[in-house]
């Protein structure tokens, strides 16, 4: 091999660091060699060690020991040059310079090449090392086989390609390298297969909101250029990943460019939808010129040289159109969803007309944004409604405050506008209140863990248990709430857990218990509930300053039955007399149910019971607050 030193390090080493554009480049030697499958082994989400390699397997012509002396192992030889634009099976080569053999130094001290060719096999190892200290510009690789295959050997033509000593830092994820080995390539089809791991590797196929076309691709035919053939496709969220997000250039099926925006300066209308943006330009004629417009990497275009110079301009027009497209049909789609897919409309429709057209007017503004995505949509939508329903109530206290108090039907018109309005407000916490007690029936039915997801759900809801509670202090060791809650001189030490401390009106706190539904309690926990309870009503009296202080402390437990255990029935019967509440699951839950249904009854008729926006409550509740009729933990569950 003939070479200069420096120059290995820096077309290796700087040129293909990655392991992507090394492996990529080996898999487009394998194309030139007319392979029709290649196989690649990589260690992928793993760490890599001494023992790590890499391979690449094809099934192409292979090497005859002269191919390899007079071929492969002259660096920089220009196939094109002598005549060789195709390989012998008709394929546009996808190799230039002869620099792609050198690929493998960038992620590897030692690449070994076994190759096949006619029933002669022949294999050798090069040395990164031996080759940028080696002190001529002739290298000799170290020869392990030159030989005729036996007669017992089966092996086809085709060429391995073994990395070992992998000079990679970090690990090899998986699926990013397997996407961005597949934009490496628009050759994959069936008659040039390439696998990862025995996995096929596709062409990338990210989800797209819009594609344009839709199918297919478009064609254009640019001067001094010839055929171009494009799509592009948006999708719904921004492209986190860098290999996806722009637009590929491909050359003969081989990217030449990664992923761009053909160098669109700043002030573009919709420009921010670049963010969403993916797709490909496929371009043979930049790859068909004397001149060498693609760089060694094969990552960049040469944009400034004259032949490249119209299809960047012309990438520039095609991506303006593109975003204008792409910005109106995003918001046609958010309107159609909003109209049909969600409840707004028909809370917008209980407004008066000029309310309507109002929110109707804001809400279409924010939907024409196309960078505007649904979730965020649908919360700014909610916050407008939520501003739109209180300032009726702020509306009507003003519209009152200037009544004379002779207007008495005015007067009386506004207080009933009032009550329906406060229905409003008071079904919509009510219904979310009750998908908040449906959720806790469902985790019962499953057994669901008492820590966290029992606790959790009561900690930020303590309402479950009584409308007038609020969370104090959750998952606290006994000594640091003495300390903090109580400002309690307390020894060191007592770690004791409670599941958590509400507090009820400004002189009581309540310690609450959660067990996991289906388990029963007995002596021991009413007990470890007890001693919670009198050690801070203990602490809180020799304090003495009931004026900061919780004056009533109060006990609470959540449970799913009792054990049949001697003097239980008894000790429970004492500490409810003792101000304790000691409560079933399902008693909790309907009681709860059952308090926010009467609510809703009461404040529904309060109101006048021909407005539509009373008769729909109505009809809401009767749906969405049925009681259930079982809400035992599923036997199947259990443990």
């Amino acid at each position: 091999m003939d070479f200069a030193g420096s120059l290995v390090r820096h077309l290796g080493l700087q040129m293909y660091s990655g392991a992507v554009p090394a492996i990529a480049e080996l898999v487009a030697n394998a194309y030139d060699a007319d392979a029709t499958s290649v196989q690649i082994e990589v260690p992928l989400d793993t760490a890599l060690d001494a023992n790590s390699e890499i391979v690449i397997r094809d099934d192409g012509l292979g090497m005859t020991f002269e191919d390899v002396n007079e071929k492969y192992l002259l660096v920089g030889r220009d196939r094109r040059a002598s005549g060789a634009d195709r390989s012998p099976g008709g394929r546009l080569v996808l190799g230039r310079k002869g620099l792609g053999k050198l690929a493998g130094f960038g992620i590897a001290k030692i690449v070994t090449i076994t190759t096949v060719s006619d029933g002669h096999l022949t294999s050798f190892q090069m040395s990164y090392d031996d080759l940028v200290s080696s002190n001529t510009n002739t290298y000799r690789p170290t020869v392990l086989e030159d030989r005729v295959l036996l007669p017992d050997e089966t092996r086809p033509n085709g060429t391995e390609v073994r990395l070992t000593e992998l000079q990679l830092k970090n690990r090899i994820p998986s699926a990013s390298f397997r996407r961005s080995m597949g934009r490496r390539f628009s050759i994959l089809s069936n008659s040039f297969q390439v696998t990862l791991n025995n996995d096929a590797l596709a062409s990338d196929e990210t989800e797209l909101q819009f594609r344009y076309p839709e199918n297919g691709l478009d064609t254009v035919d640019l001067p001094g250029v010839g055929t171009v053939q494009w799509w592009v496709g948006f999708t719904e969220k921004p492209i986190k990943n860098d290999d996806i997000r722009g637009i590929s250039v491909l050359s003969r099926g081989k990217l030449v460019q990664t992923p761009f925006f053909f160098d669109m300066s700043g002030g573009t209308q919709n420009q921010l939808g670049l963010q969403y943006l993916t797709g490909e330009v496929f371009v043979d004629g930049l790859d068909s010129y004397s001149d060498d417009l693609i760089a060694t990497d094969r990552a960049t275009v040469l944009w400034e040289h004259p032949i490249a110079q119209p299809i960047l301009e012309w990438g520039q027009g095609m991506l303006r159109e593109s975003l204008r497209k792409w910005a109106a049909a995003r918001a046609k789609r958010q309107k159609e969803r909003l109209r049909v897919s969600t409840t707004y409309m028909k809370r917008i429709e209980k407004f008066p007309e000029r309310q309507q057209k109002e929110l109707l007017r804001a809400i279409q503004t924010l939907a024409d944004s196309p960078t505007m995505e649904s979730d965020r949509l649908d919360q700014i939508v909610e916050i407008l409604l939520n501003a739109y329903e209180n300032e009726q109530f702020f509306a009507l206290l003003k519209e009152l405050s200037e009544l004379a108090a002779s207007d008495q039907k005015s007067i009386l018109d506004l207080m009933s506008e009032w009550d329906i309005l406060e229905a409003v407000q008071a079904a919509q916490l009510v219904r979310g209140r009750v998908v908040v007690i449906q959720t806790l029936k469902r985790l019962i039915k499953e057994r669901a863990p008492e820590k966290p997801t029992m606790q959790d759900l009561l900690r930020e809801h303590p309402w479950i248990i009584d409308p007038m509670w609020q969370l104090l202090h959750h998952e606290r060791s006994l000594e640091t709430v003495l300390r903090e809650t109580f400002h309690s001189e307390v020894s060191e030490g007592d770690q004791r857990r409670l599941d958590f401390l509400c507090i009820g009106d400004s002189s009581t706190a309540i310690v609450v218990e959660v067990k996991r539904p289906g388990d029963k309690i007995g002596l021991k926990e009413l007990g470890q509930l007890r001693g919670y309870v009198n050690t801070l009503r203990d602490r809180n009296e020799k304090a003495g300053n009931f004026s900061t202080q919780r004056s009533q402390i109060l006990g609470v437990m959540i449970h799913s039955g009792l054990k049949d255990e001697p003097g239980i029935n008894s000790e429970l019967q004492d500490m409810v007399k003792s101000g304790y509440r000691i409560s079933p699951w399902d008693h909790l839950l309907e009681a709860a149910e059952r308090l926010h249904r009467d609510y809703l009854d009461v404040i529904a008729e309060r109101a006048p019971q021909d407005d539509p926006r009373i008769q729909a409550i109505q009809r809401d509740s009767a749906t969405e607050t049925a009681p259930s009729t079982d809400i035992r933990p599923d036997e199947d569950n259990a443990e």
